[in-house]
Formats: C-alpha cells, structure tokens, sequence
C-alpha cells in the first residue's frame, strides 16, 4: 500500500472518529435538555393506602348520625350483601364489605359524597360511587322481602288502624312523593312536575308502624298518582285471587275503587262529614311515614339537591331508601339526634289533583262507601 492510500485511509478514520464525537456530544445536549425541561416527579418507592373507615370503627351515637342505623342493623346489611359484594375476594387492595357498606349508608343519609366532610371512609370518590353502585344493586334484590304487604298481619292491621279514629277494615295508606332529579336526556319534561322541577313520582303504601308495604318508583314526576296505581302490582294484590279483607285509603287525587276508600268531595251531611274527618286522622299515618322516610334519608329530599343519576338508577336508590327504613323501623330506631331537620317539602301541604276522568268510580264502590258510613258514622 502506498504512502498516498495510507495517509487517505487514516484521515478517513479521523473524520469518522470525529463524526461520532459530535452525534456523542449531541445526544449529550440532548439528555441535558430534557432534564431541565422536564418537571422532577419523586414517586415513592412504594404504593401508599389511605386509611379505610367503616361502621366498626364509629361509636353507636355516630353510627346512628352519620348512617341513620345503629350498628346492628348495618351489621344486618352487611350480612344481606355480603355474597353479592364478594367480600372475600383475595385482591390485597379489594375494599371490605364493611367499607362499602358504609360509603353506601352515608350517602344514602347525606344525600352526597364530593364534600370533603361527606365521605367518612377515607376512600376515593370513584371508590365511593363504585361502592354506591354495589350496595344499591345488591339491596335492591331483597325488596319482595322487606317491602311487601303480610298476610299474617291482616287482622293486626286492621284492629291499629281502627284504633286511631274509628275507619274499619284498613289495610294500608297510600299517597305518592316528589323525588328530585337532573333532567334526563330522554323525554325530560315527563319528569317535570307541576311544582316545576324534575323528578321521579313515588306511589309508596305503609302499614301501622309506619312501614312501607310497596314501594314503585318507575314514573316520571309529571304522571298522575292514580295513573301509576293503575299501572302498579297493587290492584293485583286487592284484586287477586288472594286479596285481602279491606281496603286502602286514599286522597282526592286518586278515584274511589271498592279496594280503595277516598274522601267525599262535597259532603252533605253530618255523616259524611264525619266519614271525611276520620279518613283524614287515619290518613295521617303515610305523612308521618313520608316524612320520616325523607328525613332519615336526605338523598330523598330536596334539601340535599337533586340526584344526579339516570332514573333507573334513581327508581333503585328509593327502593333501598325503603328497605332500609323498613329495617330501622323493625329495630325502633328513632332520629332524636337529627330533629332539626325538617323536610323541604312538607308532604301535608301536598295538595292533590283532581284524577282524569276517564275512570269514574265503580257503582259498586259507591255502594261500599254508602254502607261504611251508614254503618260506623251515621250515629
């Protein structure tokens, strides 16, 4: 090789030893700069968990304030979900059924989780509407149990009803609520209602304790009461092969059926009267109900703001309200610690319309009302 092709060969290498020097430095810059321009973020080394909070770690008095139960009954409600929320799951990091439980009933008291004082648990707020979500639908499985009109109670029934102001063979009141929502995006002036504000309209029926025996909350708020009784399983149960001995009562803004006693429009005489005064005593009881009801769950009212969920998850959320109320009523819980309280819509002043005419009372109706009050309040 000569001296001329020895020089060219080294001053080749040079050039590319010097090549790759300048792509070193530039990939130098280049690191540089991405260290000053990016944010320094000291992630820890390890996942850090909050402190999850349920019901066992509250005293009774703050069980009964927070929850509305004490901690029996939530012990109950727990025992009723306990399959359907999977509480054994072996992930580290899956949340108790106490938990869940627990940011369930606290919503359900207070109506909301986003403020910083609602969320008692300690978990997140998408942990919260998950749990929310777990609880309703596994509760709401066990409505035919705790939300339906007893048998073996028929006589009982009637005997405390008949003790209040004298109206015989009642088996039950029934009236209808008001429950506040977010328009929804299909067909939302259905759910308006005539105070001007969208909501679901609730036919619920109590007994003498004040517990609900049926519950249906699957109308839009601007539908008629008696249109939804028409549509609801309670003629099926009056009606039916096994109907009860009696009837409901209800107000003027239901038609007069030969199950269900309503009052007089325009009583003439001093029986009538009497019949229009001692309906009305006894119908007390579903205002007293509807109340409690509201004031034991402020989701339910209008004081906590209208639920912001789709109806269907709405229609669920009443029917757990109810169960629930159910459960506390059979351990006679009362709510002294929360009596400054009172409902938005005070459900006595709920004044009701006049039904459609298309369904005019029944003679024989007419006849059975004629008969109540010639009987017990013409003397």
């Amino acid at each position: 090789m000569g001296a001329a092709a020895i020089a060219g060969f080294l001053l080749a290498e040079e050039e590319e030893e010097e090549q790759q020097l300048q792509q070193r430095r530039a990939a130098q810059e280049r690191r540089g700069h991405r260290r000053l321009t990016t944010r320094r973020t000291n992630y820890p080394r390890h996942r850090v968990f909050r402190n999850r909070v349920s019901y066992l770690g509250l005293t009774e008095e703050q069980c009964l304030k927070r929850l509305r139960l004490s901690r029996e009954a939530v012990t109950e409600v727990c025992r009723l979900v306990q399959s359907d929320l999977h509480g054994e799951s072996i992930i580290r990091t899956a949340l108790p059924v106490a938990v869940k439980v627990t940011a369930a009933l606290n919503f359900y008291a207070t109506g909301t989780f986003q403020a910083p004082t609602a969320n008692i648990t300690g978990i997140s707020q998408f942990a919260v509407y998950r749990s929310i979500k777990e609880v309703t639908d596994a509760l709401v499985r066990h409505a035919p149990t705790y939300l339906s009109f007893r048998s073996d109670e028929e006589q009982q029934r009637q005997q405390y009803f008949f003790a209040i102001a004298g109206f015989p063979k009642v088996q039950g009141i029934i009236d209808c609520m008001q429950v506040a929502i977010c328009a929804p995006n299909n067909n939302p002036m259905a759910y308006l209602n005539a105070k001007g504000y969208y909501s679901l309209n609730v036919q619920i029926t109590c007994d003498h304790h004040q517990k609900i025996t049926n519950v249906n909350a699957c109308f839009p708020g601007g539908m008629h009461d008696f249109y939804i009784l028409k549509q609801s399983e309670i003629p099926l149960i009056f009606e039916g092969e096994r109907k009860f001995t009696g009837w409901l009562l209800g107000d003027l803004g239901y038609v007069l059926q030969p199950w269900l006693m309503t009052p007089l429009r325009n009583p003439c005489t001093v029986a009538e009267n009497r019949y229009n005064v001692v309906h009305a005593q006894t119908r007390v009881v579903i205002k007293q109900t509807l109340g409690l009801l509201k004031k034991r769950f402020r989701c339910l009212d209008r004081s906590g703001g209208a639920l912001r969920y789709a109806p269907e998850k709405v229609s669920k959320i009443v029917t757990v309200c109810c169960i629930l109320h159910n459960i506390a009523m059979d351990s006679g819980l009362s709510l002294d610690l929360d009596e400054e309280f009172q409902p938005i819509e005070d459900e006595e002043d709920h004044d009701p319309q006049q039904p459609p005419a298309l369904d005019p009372p029944l003679h024989g109706a007419r006849q059975i009302r004629e008969e109540i009050i010639a009987q017990f309040f013409s003397s």
